[in-house]
């Protein structure tokens, strides 16, 4: 990713070569004489005749100030104790070389924008937006919140903010009261199922990529993409194939066994594989397959990127991104009905940094 000042240096590298002392001269002359030729006009004798008298009308002219437009300034207030409305989308800043790194924020449904508290990653809210887990450098641990009442749960797994500094995932339970923390590529590459109400840590089997996690004593759902097949786990069950290499899946649904994934083709060109505009609805507990639709009401050059958790009992949370390399890539929340394929336009994403969308498993 290029940063800031590449882009600059990039930018400045098309432009001519001018001497801006000699152009800042000509042009206030320029504007000078614009000015005297305004004012001569504006003295020139309008002439009426009304009963043998003769009115003479002058106009003032006054230089109109240059429009100077100032891109409104993004403020964050410290995150309140209590009476917070439920998020819409959290999202990390950019941050050019150099700069202070803010950390995460959050954006809730009533518009107001909130810091959390400073600390690595991850941060993740419930699909209902009530609840948030982020990492705590007080508690060495995550944490997860209330947002209305306040109230906190403190994680019983202790962990470094070392373990934050790569990869990670943090998987939410629809009461937030449950998560799954998986990391890799870093000094540590912990696993756990953990649960704030009861105390409890669950070490689960490396190599797989935590997909959901429900409430209670509910289902945990994994991932194991291979080269051209995924293995599904519902823990419990047997693992189930499906024929894509795909991170790209629901939350389970409520059912117990309904999943649905983003559609793909493969092809002989690069890239060889690419999203295909549908999703597909399929057994998580055999494999079969029960469904592919095509989704619709999405702008032109937009595919389905991501998906994420159940709105009702027909919807999901899509994320869908837009496809053309020229206007860099702009992404879009929708709800999409999986029986239908209609989707219909939630919030646009944030334009900087990283992002996180509440039920969103990605």
């Amino acid at each position: 990713m290029n940063t800031l000042r590449d882009d600059l240096h990039e930018l400045a590298a098309h432009v001519p070569d001018v001497d801006l002392a000699d152009l800042a001269i000509r042009g206030a002359r320029r504007r000078s004489r614009v000015v005297r030729l305004s004012l001569a006009a504006a003295a020139a004798v309008v002439v009426g005749i009304a009963g043998g008298s003769v009115i003479l009308l002058q106009q003032e002219v006054r230089r109109v100030p240059p429009v100077v437009l100032t891109p409104p300034e993004t403020k964050a207030l410290p995150l309140p104790e209590k009476g917070v409305a439920p998020v819409q989308q959290a999202y990390r800043p950019s941050c050019a070389e150099g700069c202070k790194q803010d950390g995460w924020r959050i954006v809730t449904q009533s518009g107001e924008i909130y810091q959390l508290p400073a600390g690595p990653g991850p941060v993740t809210a419930t699909a209902d937006g009530r609840r948030i887990a982020y990492y705590s450098v007080q508690s060495r641990g995550i944490v997860v919140r209330d947002l209305a009442s306040g109230r906190i749960w403190k994680s019983p797994l202790k962990q470094p903010k070392e373990d934050f500094a790569d990869e990670y995932a943090l998987r939410m339970s629809p009461n937030g009261l449950r998560f799954i923390v998986s990391g890799w590529g870093g000094r540590r590459q912990p696993k756990m199922l953990v649960d704030v109400e009861q105390g409890t840590v669950e070490e689960l089997d490396k190599g797989w990529w935590p997909v959901s996690v429900a409430d209670g004593d509910g289902p945990v759902v994994l991932a194991k993409p291979y080269d051209n097949t995924t293995q599904v786990w519902v823990r419990g069950h047997k693992p189930v194939t499906i024929p894509d290499f795909t991170y790209a899946f629901s939350a389970l649904n409520p059912d117990g066994r309904t999943l649905v994934r983003v559609g793909q083709v493969l092809r002989r060109t690069a890239p060889m594989v690419r999203r295909d505009g549908t999703i597909v609805i399929f057994d998580a507990l055999t494999g079969a397959t029960q469904k592919r639709v095509a989704v619709s009401g999405l702008p032109e050059n937009m595919l389905p990127d991501k998906l994420g958790g159940w709105l009702t009992a027909d919807e999901i949370t899509l994320i869908a991104v837009e496809q053309s390399s020229t206007s860099g890539a702009s992404e879009v929340a929708y709800a999409v009905n999986v029986r239908t394929g209609k989707a219909r336009e939630l919030f646009p994403l944030h334009a900087e940094g990283k992002y996180a969308v509440p039920g969103v498993v990605g």
